[in-house]
C-alpha cells in the first residue's frame, strides 16, 4: 500500500476541509497515544544515556545517532514523520502541492530562534541549499530533484522540483539532514567547524543546550519561549556519557536513567527489561540494517569473487541466535523486506549465498587467493564500533568464519568518533561493521550505501565502500523519477539484482529495535523518528 504521505495531493490546501481533518489527525494521533497514557504532568528532568559525546551537534552533516538525539532536541525540521511514515506539520504549519508535483508551497510558523530572533523563510531556503544539499547524505536525493526554492514573504516557501520526487516530504524531517538552521549565523559561514555545528546550537526547538561537561553530561533546557505551547512538559533532559554497555544498563536498572536509544541498548537485556516492573520497552518504527561494508578500492576485496566467498563463509542463522539472540530476521536483500513494495522477491541471499565454507575457498581459489605456508590467503582489518552493546560478539564471530577459509582478519575496535573518521575520511579498513537505518524509503536511507554520487569524503553513513556502477546510479536515479509507486518498484527491483551479484556491502541483520525506559516517563516513541517528538514527553513525577 502506498503511504499517505507519499500520494500525490491537488493545489488544495493541506488546511482545506479535507485537509483539516487529514492534519489533524496526524498531528493529534500521536497526542492521543500520549495523553492516554495519563494527563501530562509539567517539570521533572528525564535521564538519557548515551556511549560518547557527539562529535557535532548539526544534524545535516551527520547521520550519527548521538548528533541527532541532540541536535533534534534543539533543531527543528519542517514536518516530522508519524508512525505510519506520514508527514505531519511541524515548521510549516500547513502545505499545498500542485496536481503535476512540482510544486509544494509551505506556509511557516511563527517562531523565534534561541537567541532571540524570528525564523524566516530565508532559514530554510539556506538551509536545504547550502547545507542539507551540500552535507547530508540522507538528503542527497531530494536536493538532485529541487531545481529551485522561493521566498515570496517571510513565512512562505515555495519549492520547485525539477522532476517528481515520491518521498519528498519525508524527506524534509530532521533525521533526513534537514533540521533547518539559523542563516544569520552561518550564512558565509565555515558550517562544519562553526559552533552552531560543533557546540553551541541555536535552534527554534523546544529545548536548548546550556551545558556540556565532555565525557560525562550534556544538559538541555526547557525552552521558555517555545512556539509550539503547551510544550514542552519537560524541564530539562540531561543526556549522562555511559562508554561501557554494562554500566548504562546498571545505571538503568538502578534508576539513574530513564531512557536509553536502541543504537545503546544491548540485546542480551531484553529478558531483564521486560521482567523489571520498573522498566518498559518500547518499538522504534524505521527498519534498520546490520551491515558489513567493505572497502571496494582495497584489494582483493576489489573482487566481487572475494566479497560472494566471504558472504558465503558466514552462518547468517548462528549470527542471528548467538549475536542477535533470535531478535530481528536474517536479511535477504540489499533492500529491507519490510519494505515491501521495494523488495524483490526473487532475491534472497540466504539462497543464493548459502553457508558453505567448501564454496567460499572454491571461489576464493578462483580469485587466485591460494593459501600461503601459514595457511592464510590474505589479511583483512575489521573496524567496528567498540562502544555498541554485542558488536564484539559479532566482529568476534565474523573472525572465526572468516578465518575458516583461510583468511585472517585482525580486529580493530575503536570508539566512534575514531571509527567513522578511519571508514568515511580516511578508507582506513578492509571491511567495516555498521548500522544503516532505511529512513522508511530506498531513497531517503538505502541509495546512500551504493549511489556514485554519495561517494562523500569526509561525511559519515554515505558510501564508504566507494563502490560505484553506473546502472545502480541509474535505476536508483529513475526510482526517485517515477510516478508512481510501481514504475518506483521496478526499478528498484532490478538494482536489487546488480547489488546481489557486487556485494559491496553484505547485509546481514533486519533489526527489531526495542528501547528502555523508566515507567513513569510517558509520550514517549510517537513517531518514526522520535528524536522530533520530545516536546511531549513527560514524566509522572513521584
Amino acid at each position: 500500500m502506498q503511504h499517505a504521505s507519499l500520494k500525490r495531493r491537488s493545489t488544495r490546501s493541506w488546511h482545506s476541509a479535507v485537509g483539516i481533518a487529514a492534519s489533524t489527525a496526524i498531528l493529534l494521533g500521536g497526542i492521543g497515544a500520549a495523553l492516554a497514557q495519563g494527563t501530562p504532568q509539567r517539570g521533572g528532568t528525564v535521564v538519557i544515556a548515551m556511549a560518547g559525546d557527539p562529535p557535532a551537534v548539526n544534524p545535516d552533516t551527520s547521520q550519527g545517532v548521538p548528533d541527532k538525539q541532540i541536535g533534534c532536541m534543539v533543531y527543528e525540521s519542517l514536518v516530522r514523520v508519524t508512525k505510519s511514515y506520514e508527514a505531519a506539520p511541524l515548521l510549516a504549519k500547513s502545505w499545498d502541492i500542485s496536481p503535476d508535483g512540482l510544486t509544494y508551497t509551505f506556509h511557516l510558523v511563527d517562531a523565534q530562534w534561541h537567541d532571540g530572533r524570528p525564523f524566516t523563510s530565508d532559514d530554510v531556503k539556506f538551509t536545504l541549499t547550502e547545507v542539507s544539499a551540500k552535507y547530508g547524505s540522507r538528503f542527497a536525493a531530494a536536493a538532485k530533484a529541487i531545481k529551485s526554492i522561493d521566498t515570496p514573504d517571510a513565512h512562505t516557501v515555495v519549492v520547485n522540483l525539477s522532476s517528481p520526487f515520491g518521498p519528498f516530504l519525508l524527506s524534509l524531517a530532521c533525521s533526513a539532514n534537514a533540521a533547518i538552521l539559523p542563516a544569520h549565523l552561518l550564512r558565509g559561514q565555515d558550517v562544519l567547524k562553526h559552533p552552531a555545528t560543533l557546540t553551541n546550537p541555536v535552534g527554534t526547538g523546544p529545548f536548548m543546550l546550556t551545558e556540556w561537561v565532555r565525557g560525562d553530561r550534556i544538559v538541555l533546557q526547557r525552552n521558555p519561549n517555545y512556539w509550539k505551547t503547551p510544550e514542552p512538559w519537560l524541564d530539562r533532559i540531561v543526556a549522562k556519557i555511559i562508554p561501557d554497555p554494562s554500566a548504562r544498563f546498571l545505571a538503568l536498572q538502578a534508576g539513574e536513567v530513564d531512557y536509553m536509544n536502541a543504537y545503546f541498548f544491548s540485546l542480551t537485556a531484553y529478558d531483564l527489561v521486560s521482567k523489571n516492573p520498573q522498566l518498559k520497552l518500547g518499538d522504534t518504527s524505521y527498519p534498520t540494517n546490520d551491515l558489513i561494508l567493505f572497502n571496494t578500492r582495497r584489494p582483493p576485496l576489489d573482487d566481487r569473487r572475494v566479497r560472494q566467498a566471504l558472504f558465503m563463509a558466514l552462518d547468517r542463522d548462528f549470527i542471528l541466535k548467538t549475536v542477535f539472540f533470535g531478535i530481528g530476521s536474517i536479511a535477504k536483500s540489499a533492500i529491507d523486506d519490510r519494505l515491501a513494495w521495494a523488495y524483490n522477491p526473487d532475491i534472497d541471499y540466504n539462497r543464493m549465498y548459502p553457508y558453505s565454507p567448501e564454496q567460499a575457498k572454491a571461489l576464493l581459489d578462483e580469485a587466485g587467493l591460494k593459501p600461503g605456508a601459514d595457511g592464510a590467503r590474505f589479511t583483512i582489518s575489521l573496524v567496528y564500533d567498540s562502544t555498541r552493546p554485542d558488536w564484539l560478539a559479532w566482529a568476534q564471530v565474523t573472525q572465526r568464519f572468516w578465518q575458516a577459509v583461510g583468511v585472517k582478519v585482525t580486529l580493530e575496535g575503536a570508539d566512534r568518533a575514531v571509527v567513522l573518521k578511519r571508514v568515511y575520511t580516511d578508507y582506513d579498513f578492509g571491511a567495516t561493521l555498521q548500522a544503516y537505518t532505511t529512513s522508511g524509503d530506498p531513497a531517503l536511507g538505502i541509495g546512500r550505501l551504493y549511489l556514485t554520487s554519495a561517494i562523500r569524503q569526509g561525511t559519515a553513513f554515505n558510501n564508504g565502500s566507494r563502490y560505484s556502477n553506473p546502472d545502480v546510479d541509474r535505476l536508483f536515479a529513475a526510482a526517485e523519477n517515477a510516478p508512481n509507486q510501481a514504475d518506483r518498484a521496478r526499478s528498484y527491483r532490478q538494482a536489487q539484482e546488480i547489488l546481489a551479484r557486487d556485494l559491496p556491502s553484505l547485509t546481514i541483520h533486519q533489526t527489531a529495535d526495542k528501547e528502555p525506559a523508566a515507567v513513569r516517563v510517558h509520550g514517549l516513541w510517537e513517531g518514526a523518528e522520535e528524536y522530533s517528538f520530545w516536546g511531549w514527553v513527560w514524566m509522572a513525577q513521584r
